[in-house]
């Protein structure tokens, strides 16, 4: 099962719809067109929201994919670093990724699919600014575009309108953003050219500005100055820079002509004058050689020579004030390499700052060196402003500029989204394996204990059955005791009732021993009362028989003998009295 399967099936997330006990049946219907509705009505709000004003009850699976819907767009969205326009209208497509992923699963979010490709191609918008120009249109046209291939999607429930205007918009960015690429090249070499351009006028201005401000000049060398050197001065700075022989060399005959010409400063130095005047025509001649190639013509330098030629005559020449504007004397140093390595950093970003209320996005296309400034584009490569790069670092540094940060593809999005969900479902799976680990041990528990409570009842019973053996026994063992304790007493009393019966034999008493055919008949004939013997003899006085009186007393009471002497009478009596007694016994 694939992780948004499982996220889809398994997750649980507070406070959302979930149905009550068993999972709700899906029912597509309900669900197909309240997405639908939401999307026509052109909500704005989570998808999870529209399905807890309703009074459905949704499937487990309905609700979790709203929720995965909802996470992966807001994700996307928030950190796109797209223009907030652009935000507000891909953000309702949380409503087809919702129906899309309820009925695909992970499908839905592949690389193949019109969404994913749709969203990532976003990225080619990530200059896009909103100003209401001519830029807008296409942007406009095709958001609109998609909406209506979303709506008929919805409508027909098949991708066609979809993936034939993801396939449109595909095209048309890969076009202009080759068209802006393009543009860009042609502005970058245009600017690159003109940069060195202005750096060399900008140069000059500096120059003239430092040696010319304040001073008196007459009108012929001013003339010179500006219609001759100047130019001269401007191409040393554009060929060979300012940190150039040619330039320090004009430059220093530049402060020669402004000397000469200011009458308050040569008039103070005569000997300086005639050294000056000396060499300063020839001077010309050489810078002149050395930035055109070529020996000037004589005629080229004729006013300066006639200034010096009045100067050394000490003859009055008519000045006026030189009216030169103020220029930056920053012109006049050697670019920053620092600076320039730092702002060569920050080529190739985007940036965005507020104007009017808007958000205006500007693309830093490349740092000209030769002004410290940076070109800024927009996202059709077109020139938005040329800015000298401390002003760029200034405005960033007050947060009035602010740097657009790298795009995130929905790739990435996608990932770090799974990632985090997959921590939270992991959780929750450790969570119920503990719950149902915790019911299975106290399940165990509850086992143990009723087998610990029936095993105690079962040896309380067997107790109770030992016991109740245990008294049985005594019972019976002090009831045979007693029977046996009143046989012994009856045997006893009978013996001693038969002894004495016995002990009554007189000679000529007759007994009888055992019964039936062998019965044998018996007459005491003599007792011996020393050794308790009575000797017996038979009827015709022989068979003589001794028999102690208590083995004759314990016959009779066994009924092997009788005794016959009294007569029938006494038999009788001591047959019931024997009777009687083992009857008691």
């Amino acid at each position: 099962m694939s992780l948004i399967e499982s996220i889809i099936t398994e997750l649980r997330i507070p406070d959302l719809p979930y149905p009550v006990g068993q999972s709700a049946p899906d029912d597509s219907s309900r669900w197909h067109s309240t997405l639908s509705e939401a999307w026509q009505a052109g909500s704005d709000e989570r998808v999870v929201t529209h399905l807890q004003r309703t009074d459905a009850v949704w499937s487990m699976r309905q609700v979790n994919a709203a929720y995965l819907a909802d996470r992966i767009m807001n994700v996307f969205l928030r950190r796109s670093g797209l223009h907030p326009y652009l935000v507000h209208r891909a953000a309702r497509l949380r409503f087809w990724l919702a129906l899309d992923l309820e009925a695909r699963g992970a499908e839905a979010v592949s690389e193949q699919r019109p969404l994913h490709r749709w969203l990532d191609s976003l990225q080619a918008l990530r200059g896009w600014s909103r100003t209401g120009g001519r830029s807008d249109r296409p942007v406009e046209s095709h958001l609109a575009a998609m909406e209506q291939a979303v709506g008929e999607a919805f409508r027909t429930g098949g991708e066609e309108p979809l993936e034939a205007c993801v396939s449109d918009w595909l095209e048309q960015i890969s076009h202009q953003a080759e068209q802006a690429e393009r543009v860009a090249q042609r502005l970058w070499q245009t600017e690159s050219g003109a940069a060195g351009q202005r750096a060399a006028e900008q140069a000059v201005r500096a120059a003239l500005s430092r040696t010319c401000r304040g001073r008196q000049l007459p009108a012929s060398l001013w003339a010179f100055i500006e219609d001759d050197w100047r130019v001269l001065m401007r191409r040393a700075a554009l060929e060979h820079g300012i940190d150039s022989e040619p330039w320090r060399h004009a430059f220093r005959l530049l402060e020669w002509l402004i000397w000469v010409g200011d009458g308050n400063l040569c008039g103070q130095d005569r000997n300086r004058l005639y050294h000056v005047g000396e060499q300063l025509t020839d001077k010309l001649v050489q810078v002149v050689t050395l930035v055109e190639g070529r020996d000037p013509v004589p005629q080229r330098f004729a006013p300066v020579d006639a200034l010096l030629a009045r100067r050394l005559r000490d003859e009055a020449v008519e000045q006026e004030a030189a009216s030169i504007p103020e220029a930056d004397p920053r012109w006049l140093e050697r670019p920053d390499e620092a600076q320039g390595d730092e702002a060569r950093s920050w080529v190739g970003s985007w940036y965005l700052y507020e104007a009017d209320g808007q958000q205006i996005r500007q693309f830093l296309t490349g740092f000209l060196e030769e002004t410290g400034e940076v070109l800024w584009t927009n996202a059709r490569g077109a020139k938005l402003d040329i800015e000298p790069f401390r002003s760029v670092r200034e405005r960033f540094e007050a947060g009035e500029l602010t740097h657009l940060p790298e795009a995130y593809p929905f790739a990435g999005v996608l990932s770090d989204t799974l990632d985090s969900l997959q921590r939270v479902l992991e959780s929750q799976r450790k969570q119920r394996e503990e719950a149902r680990d915790k019911a299975r041990e106290e399940a165990e528990a509850l086992r143990r204990a009723q087998e610990q409570a029936f095993e105690e009842e079962r040896q309380r019973e067997q107790e109770r059955e030992e016991r109740e053996a245990r008294e049985r026994a005594e019972a019976e063992r002090e009831a045979r005791d007693e029977a046996e304790t009143r046989r012994i007493n009856d045997e006893a009393e009978i013996r001693e009732k038969v002894l004495a019966e016995v002990d009554r034999l007189e000679a000529g008493s007759w007994i009888q021993l055992g019964s039936g055919e062998e019965a044998l008949r018996l007459k005491l004939a003599l007792r011996i009362r020393a050794s308790g013997k009575l000797v017996f003899v038979d009827r015709y006085g022989l068979n003589r028989r001794e028999i102690l009186r208590e083995d004759l007393a314990t016959r009779v009471r066994d009924g092997e003998a009788q005794l016959l002497s009294e007569g029938a009478e006494f038999a009788d009596t001591l047959s019931r009295v024997v009777g009687r007694l083992r009857v008691g016994r």
